[in-house]
């Protein structure tokens, strides 16, 4: 009898969709308010990210407005409140909108938050955490409170068994307000009892615009010789315009940090030269990214304090991540802090994850990343080729320094022409070091002028210079080994001045020595 063989997979039973209730825990609410963001100052960033994102669907409505965000302090409350005049959330929706968590309908619409966990974001931050808003034709304004104080009370409770709906349940009040004393249209988010943490950083209003300067979709500064150019750039691509952003005193509001220099020291200047604009394919050959590099003297490492240095990405013109995200990226990760520039990705396929910190992993991703280890590999051959270039012309520098000394000592009547035959040898062959270096130096038309106005003052020393000194010696025949001993002498002191000192003395002592 033949075996049959039998499948025993075919036998078991096929997997069905669970009937039981799924549960969302309490616990929820404290990863997304407590654990979510490292740096307080994303609080700014995310709410300052949803009046952007409000603004965009007001402009997109038609609406003829100023767009603006209004950050305000209390610090004897403790309270901080921004505040947009975009398009708002009507009445109807306002409650359903601002209590889902973990939806949004934002989704798919090309906005800038779409995962509806942004809002919550300053609950780990303050005690109260209130909303208010009123869409234009709304008769009244709405505000919700969320207590932070006792949601944190009631995740601690070991005996509170309740879901999401039940501790938001908790936790939520809602009420209308009459429209005395509010704008026509706006939306705001106030912090109440804001929490002292990393020296009050919250309620430190300088660190707020220094943070907001660098993350968030602000003009240009009025001194960065390239913004128009770049804002007709970016435009193109479909990235949103700018929007304003004051703080309390300000008359102007808040720019990005980059002027014309990137230089912090008052003693130092090192000024943009040009503007690369940058286009980077995806996989399939569309433009996923747009950018561009700022380059300068590349002198080294941009201070982490002054906010300018980085290649730093960009999603909806906000900040992903921090200055250092594309670092691992350079063939030097140290060279990154060096760098000058952004990469402003479009591609609807690369998301910023949760967090903000960096993008979703993807192939999509993945390939930009290639992308943009090319260009920073360019970079970085740049910045060596600047070092190279640097040095060259300090070395060039020394010399002509060196022949200005030289020069200087020897146009003096008294010198001997002896010591001045080996004053312009030695200039002469400081020149030709030069001279060497500075053809392999780009742009250096001015070093080369300075070279040919040396060497004619050089060529100038000829028949020059005292004869009454140093007679006997050159009768003798031993010019020219004294002259190569002189030029040892000269070569070695410490200042032409001295050197020539030397020189005479020692040629008086040899004259007398040898008559």
């Amino acid at each position: 009898m033949s075996e049959v063989e039998v499948n025993l997979s075919l036998l078991a039973p096929a997997p069905k969709r669970i009937e039981e209730d799924v549960l969302v825990g309490k616990d929820i609410l404290d990863l997304l308010a407590g654990s979510m963001y490292v740096d307080p100052l994303n609080v700014y960033r995310e709410y300052v990210q949803n009046s952007a994102d409000s603004i965009d669907e007001a402009r997109a409505e038609g609406i003829e407005f100023r767009p603006r965000v209004d950050i305000a302090f209390d610090h004897a409350d403790r309270t901080v409140r921004i505040r947009d005049n975009g398009i708002s959330i009507p009445t109807k929706d306002f409650v359903k909108r601002l209590v889902t968590v973990g939806a949004s309908q934002k989704r798919g619409k090309r906005l800038r938050g779409f995962r509806g966990v942004g809002r919550l974001s300053g609950l780990g931050f303050c005690q109260e955490l209130y909303f208010r808003g009123r869409a234009e034709g709304d008769k009244k304004v709405t505000e919700i409170r969320w207590d932070g104080k006792a949601l944190k009370q009631l995740i601690r409770q070991p005996d509170f068994h309740g879901g999401l709906q039940d501790i938001v349940s908790e936790v939520v009040t809602v009420r209308r307000l009459p429209i005395d004393g509010y704008p026509e249209r706006f939306f705001e988010v106030e912090l109440r009892k804001v929490l002292r943490l990393k020296n009050d950083l919250l309620l430190n209003e300088e660190a707020v615009r220094h943070y907001l300067a660098q993350v968030a979709p602000v003009p240009s500064h009025e001194h960065f010789p390239f913004a128009s150019e770049l804002s007709d750039s970016l435009s193109k691509f479909g990235i949103s315009p700018p929007v304003d952003i004051f703080m309390p005193g300000d008359e102007t509001p808040i720019r990005r940090l980059l002027g014309r220099s990137v230089s912090d020291k008052p003693d130092f200047s090192d000024d943009l030269s040009d503007m690369e604009l940058l286009e980077l394919r995806g996989v399939d050959g569309e433009v996923a990214a747009v950018g561009w590099i700022a380059n300068h003297s590349y002198s080294g490492a941009l201070a982490k304090q002054s906010g300018l240095g980085g290649l730093r990405l960009r999603s909806g013109n906000i900040q992903v991540g921090d200055a250092d995200l594309a670092a691992d990226l350079f063939p030097e990760s140290r060279f990154c802090s060096w760098t000058v520039g952004e990469i402003h990705v479009i591609s609807p396929k690369i998301l910023p994850n949760g967090r903000r910190d960096d993008f979703e992993p993807s192939v999509h991703y993945a390939h930009l990343q290639g992308e943009i280890a090319l260009l920073a590999k360019r970079v970085v051959q740049k910045i060596r080729d600047n070092s190279v270039n640097r040095n060259r012309k300090k070395a060039v520098q020394s010399e002509i320094s060196k022949v200005d000394e030289w020069l200087s000592e020897g146009m003096q009547q008294s010198v001997p022409r002896m010591i001045l035959v080996a004053v312009q040898e030695l200039a002469r062959e400081s020149l030709e070091r030069a001279e060497e270096e500075v053809y392999k130096i780009a742009n250096a038309t001015t070093l080369t002028d300075r070279l040919t106005d040396l060497r004619l003052q050089v060529d100038g020393l000829s028949g020059r210079g005292s004869r009454k000194a140093a007679a006997k010696t050159s009768q003798s025949g031993l010019e020219e080994p004294m002259v190569a001993a002189i030029k040892a002498i000269l070569s070695h002191s410490k200042s032409a001045s001295k050197g020539i000192t030397l020189s005479s003395d020692v040629l008086r002592a040899f004259e007398a020595a040898l008559y």
